[in-house]
């Protein structure tokens, strides 16, 4: 399948991260100016039913950056019962100005683990998988898709990377409508996007342009991220 992102969608067939220091103690070593301005909580539903969470903080610094930080754990029980799928995702991803300038994850689906970090250089992205290292484009969007896109890569390709592998990935985000959802019990006009090509997803954004909703089918299965509680 084309995994939708979203670490592929979620996890490699879902989603997401920790708390993992951008290589100075993040978590821990947060300055006085610098604030948790948002905790997001999901839950994550395969074939409807509850499989996982989600969870992601949103901190706002002094510099004018902003860094997300989030956890997911799924599991799935198949094969009536007899076997389990498992996925864990830890991940931070640091922005400026529109553009990343540090990402760093660990991740294992079912048995593959994967380190996966980047920081932001003048050649562009250096992006480092298991050890190795690669140089990417500068503006790259990742499939953790918790913002929205750059407004020049929508309706129209865009660079994107899989936030669980590291991996280049060939995909277009083309804009589907806008309509009114529920947003932590707030009516907010929301807007319907579909990634298509090597990532398939269709996702959900509210008048933050943040991250509330993301649909994908894998493998014969539904795969839904739903966002359930925002708070501080």
């Amino acid at each position: 399948m084309a995994r939708c992102g979203l670490a592929q969608f979620v996890f490699r067939s879902l989603l997401f991260f920790g708390i993992l220091g951008l290589g100075l103690n993040f978590a821990t070593d947060l300055r006085a100016a610098d604030k948790v301005t948002e905790q997001r909580d999901f839950t994550i539903f395969v074939d409807g039913a509850q499989a996982g969470a989600y969870s992601m903080s949103i901190t706002d610094h002094e510099d004018g950056s902003q860094s997300m930080s989030a956890s997911a754990n799924v599991r799935v029980s198949y094969l009536a019962g007899l076997r389990t799928y498992r996925y864990s995702y830890q991940g931070t991803e640091t922005w400026k100005a529109g553009r990343l300038v540090q990402f760093s994850s660990t991740s294992n689906d079912d048995g593959k683990e994967f380190s996966v970090s980047a920081a932001a250089e003048k050649a562009g992205m250096r992006i480092r998988v298991n050890g190795r290292d690669r140089i990417s484009r500068p503006d790259i969007w990742l499939t953790t898709y918790w913002h929205l896109a750059d407004p020049k890569f929508r309706n129209q390709a865009v660079p994107l990377v899989d936030a669980d592998t590291g991996k280049d990935l060939a995909a277009q985000l083309r804009f589907v409508g806008t309509r009114q959802m529920q947003v932590a019990g707030k009516t907010q006009n929301c807007t319907h996007y579909q990634i298509t090509g090597e990532a398939q997803a269709d996702m959900w954004f509210d008048a933050q342009e943040r991250l509330i909703r993301l649909n994908s089918v894998s493998d014969g299965h539904r795969y839904e991220l739903l966002l359930t509680h925002v708070g501080k």
